[in-house]
């Protein structure tokens, strides 16, 4: 499998795609194309545990990580789907120091966290090379925590102070709702928002993500700070081709 967190950490710039359809093709393609890293996403996404194992197992010999956007923040989700070889975990509204905590524990074996012992998964090829997997899992699984509530950026400080957290990535959509202002992406609260959140990655040594939305310039968002950066999604870039089609 394709461990990137040392590599994404090191790079200043990395793109990737998120992947809501479920479709096995759609990944194959995507990774074809030269993205970085899929984010397989279980939250919105159409894909269930088992759809996404096998996006997982289209990427095994590809360039493209797969990192998976879990539902909720829940240990025994993050023990399977590390398990079933992902690179990375992103989880969605991380509010809290402690629930960021939660996270690495939750990713990491003994005695550093608390995930269970397998040596004989997907991830370790089996029990092939789970020796090398285990001495590099806990170092090399990127961790990525989701900064979607006013409460998040409220505690913005404390949660990137988190040994372990390696980006904080704002979900937009989320984010402007809570703060009322629904989609404004320029607004002054979201603004205020995404200078507290970089401004927080720069001094605890984290990288900031985003997702580019249709209408925002990726450009202006690699110059405002973010490295993690998702171009966007596999349902809009198939809507927008099918549009194009038309209006020829």
């Amino acid at each position: 499998m394709k461990l990137i967190r040392n590599e994404i950490r090191e790079q200043a710039l990395t793109r990737g795609l998120f992947i809501a359809s479920g479709a096995l093709p759609v990944v194959e393609i995507a990774a074809e194309c030269g993205f970085d890293w899929l984010l397989i996403d279980m939250e919105h996404g159409l894909g269930d545990e088992q759809a996404t194992l096998q996006q997982i197992m289209m990427l095994n010999h590809a360039s493209s990580a797969p990192i998976v956007r879990i539902p909720a923040l829940n240990e025994a989700t993050i023990k399977r789907i590390l398990d079933f070889g992902a690179s990375g975990i992103m989880a969605p509204m991380i509010e809290t120091r402690e629930e960021a905590e939660r996270l690495v524990r939750a990713m990491r074996y003994p005695p550093e966290g608390i995930r269970g012992l397998s040596s004989g998964s997907r991830a370790a090829d089996y029990g092939f090379h789970f020796k090398e997997y285990f001495q590099r899992a806990n170092r090399e699984l990127l961790c990525i925590a989701q900064i979607e509530s006013a409460a998040a950026v409220r505690n913005i400080d404390s949660i990137a102070s988190v040994e372990g957290i390696d980006v904080l990535f704002i979900g937009h959509s989320d984010l402007s709702l809570n703060l009322g202002c629904y989609r404004q992406f320029d607004s002054e609260p979201m603004r205020s928002a995404e200078k507290a959140v970089l401004e927080a990655a720069r001094k605890h040594g984290k990288i900031a993500g985003m997702l580019c939305k249709p209408s925002m310039s990726a450009t202006d968002c690699i110059e405002r700070g973010f490295r993690f950066l998702a171009m966007g999604t596999d349902l809009n870039c198939m809507k927008s081709a099918f549009r194009k089609l038309l209006e020829k």
